[in-house]
């Protein structure tokens, strides 16, 4: 649907509800990631596997699921080269992750050093990584051409 002669907040509030349920299900996705990270990294973790390895094989499991899932539903971008969404993707989420730490370590600063403001920190770099991620993946690494 075309929005032409709307004002900025009009075209806005048709973005917003024209990508909400896209938005609702890459939080979705965002929330089966972390948990299938964290899941998998205790597992490994407790049968004696070292931190390093466990963390990263989490991690990795955990990014393939998220890809996965979001190319093929979240953004129904299966139709598409998967190579250079793959590229686009890794690019968007470094950046997300990026601003995540920054942001994270500059409340963290603010804060001062202690467990809660450390929490209150790493919600505050997710707050700031998802739209960025989100609107990342939707007009540029799983854009409909």
């Amino acid at each position: 649907m075309k929005h032409k002669n709307l004002n900025i907040f009009e075209k806005l509030g048709f973005f917003l509800v024209e990508n909400l349920w896209k938005f609702i299900g890459f939080c979705l996705v965002g929330v089966g990631a972390f948990l299938i990270d964290w899941i998998f990294f205790n597992a490994f973790y407790r049968v004696g596997i070292d931190f390093i390895i466990s963390r990263t094989s989490s991690a990795l499991i955990s990014t393939i699921f998220n890809f996965n899932i979001n190319r093929n539903f979240t953004f129904r971008a299966r139709e598409y080269s998967i190579k250079k969404q793959i590229f686009k993707w890794v690019i968007v989420y470094s950046i997300a992750l990026l601003a995540n730490v920054i942001v994270g370590k500059l409340v963290l600063n603010f804060l001062g050093e202690s467990v809660l403001n450390a929490n209150i920190a790493f919600l505050s770099g997710i707050v700031i990584a998802i739209p960025i991620a989100f609107l990342g993946s939707l007009f540029w690494a799983f854009k409909k051409r």
